[in-house]
């Protein structure tokens, strides 16, 4: 198992504590689990108010997302694949974080090894489907995990009240809130009941369902 992992799950993770019901729902541990080499800068994890200012808005959930991004490994350089590289870099909406994850899930795929690639980010998933690039979608097809279908799984292993609260004390300590997932927000909010948390999440990730591991 390999997990390829993009910021804003990362900061999902450390802002709710759910890094080990994460790993459950993954079935891997933090030794399974890579993030792409500029993550610690990307996320400004040498500057401790700037991560918060600008990533992550919530100063108690630093320690866990350092913690989380020291854990896992970094990648490298993924195997060339000049055509899907050049077709990747044409389509508007996939930054280089992302186009570095598909990179290297076409590089597993090709090599034949257990991956999942996890995003926060579905306006690059949207981009590749309306794109048509049909190269990368053979390494993505049932591969991915976005934060939708993460927090449905989860909600299966630990129970909706669970999830719920840890996501509530999430957003509670977030005082940052513009840094605070707004699906998270509404799929979690006060009064929601277990069907109305899965209607929301299926609804946000129902455009990408192509990708999704099932």
């Amino acid at each position: 198992m390999v997990l390829l992992s993009d910021n804003d799950i990362l900061i999902m993770l450390a802002q709710c504590n759910l890094i080990d019901e994460a790993l459950s729902v993954f079935q891997c541990t933090l030794s399974d689990c890579y993030v792409v080499g500029a993550a610690p800068y990307s996320l400004y994890l040498n500057d401790p108010q700037k991560c918060y200012d600008k990533r992550l808005g919530n100063h108690s959930a630093f320690d866990r997302l350092t913690g989380l991004v020291d854990s896992c490994h970094k990648l490298g350089e993924a195997d060339e694949n000049i055509d899907l590289l050049e077709a990747l870099s044409r389509i508007d909406g996939v930054d280089d974080g992302e186009l570095e994850l598909f990179m290297h899930a076409d590089s597993m795929h090709r090599g034949r090894h257990p991956y999942i690639l996890t995003t926060g980010d579905k306006r690059s998933l949207r981009a590749l489907l309306s794109s048509n690039c049909t190269l990368s979608f053979p390494s993505l097809f049932q591969r991915v995990e976005c934060l939708e279908s993460l927090l449905l799984k989860a909600i299966s292993l630990y129970g909706h009240a669970h999830i719920t609260n840890k996501v509530g004390a999430g957003y509670a300590t977030t005082t940052k809130q513009d840094r605070f997932d707004q699906v998270l927000r509404i799929a979690f909010g006060a009064n929601r009941d277990e069907a109305t948390t899965r209607q929301a999440l299926n609804h946000y990730m129902q455009d990408v369902a192509y990708f999704i591991r099932l």
